[in-house]
Order: C-alpha cells, then structure tokens, then sequence
C-alpha cells in the first residue's frame, strides 16, 4: 500500500512541476508576443508622425516659396521696387499657416445637412 502512496505523491508532484513550467512557458509567449505588438505600434506611430511632420514642412515651405517667386516674377516684369515680393511673400506665409492648420483640425466632414 505505501508504494501505491509514494507512487501517488510522486506524480502529484511530477503535475505541479509541469504545471509550474507550463504556466512559465506560456506567460513567456504572452510576454513576447505584446513586446512585439507594442515594437509595431512604436514603429508605426513613429512613421505615421515622420510623415505628417514632413508634410506640415512640405505644406508650409511650398506656399511661402510659391508666394516669393511669383512675387518676384511680378516685380521683375513690371520693373517696380519688392513691393510684390513683400505681398506676395507674405500672402504665401498666410497660405502656409492657412494649410498648417487645416491638417491640424482634421477633416470636418459635413455640416449642417
């Protein structure tokens, strides 16, 4: 009888070991499975932030440079002082902010219907 008790213990305690490294084994998994989920959110979120960054620039430096050339071009072919370039430079800068911050608010969808 004390065999069939020793026996008993034995694989009692033989199941809790494998337990106990069952239960490790899968909390490791779970462990590297969201340090990668959460690697892909840093990464896209970074590049989704690159982009809009570059895209602000992009917006903000087109307008004033499109606003200085044709201010200039104006001037050179009317023969006047900077005068069109001030203008024109700062309607540019005007156009870039206006730009700047329409990518700020969103999209507004409709209103009013």
């Amino acid at each position: 009888m004390q065999d069939k008790s020793d026996d008993a213990d034995e694989l009692k305690a033989r199941l809790a070991r494998l337990a106990n490294d069952l239960q490790a084994q899968r909390g490791a998994v779970d462990d590297e499975t969201a340090r990668k989920a959460e690697a892909d959110l840093t990464d896209k979120g970074l590049g989704q932030a690159m982009s809009l960054g570059f895209r602000v620039l992009s917006e903000f430096v087109a307008g004033t440079v499109v606003g200085a050339v044709l201010g200039w071009q104006l001037d050179a072919w009317l023969g006047t002082s900077p005068v069109f370039l001030i203008l024109f430079l700062g309607l540019g800068v005007a156009a870039g902010f206006w730009n700047v911050y329409r990518l700020a608010v969103g999209p507004q969808g409709r209103r009013g219907r």
